[in-house]
């Protein structure tokens, strides 16, 4: 299941989210707008801009986030 985690810890399930991402120079990738709760998809709607230290990843069989992104 992937999720997204926020630098202060709240965990959401990406499910219920609107995100957006961006490439880093040196690689990677890293998040850059988000919505969470029950965002709009609308053609001209837009998130805000994503939490400095939120994450796209996932939970691992350990139980740990793992992340697929750069901090934002």
């Amino acid at each position: 299941m992937l999720v997204i985690r926020t630098a202060v810890g709240n965990t959401y399930p990406a499910e219920t989210c609107v995100w957006r991402t961006a490439s880093v120079a040196g690689g990677g990738y890293k998040l850059t707008h988000l919505s969470v709760g029950t965002p709009t998809v609308a053609v001209a709607a837009a998130p805000s801009a994503a939490p400095s230290g939120a994450q796209l990843g996932y939970i691992g069989k350990s139980g740990r986030f793992v992340a697929y992104t750069e901090p934002a």
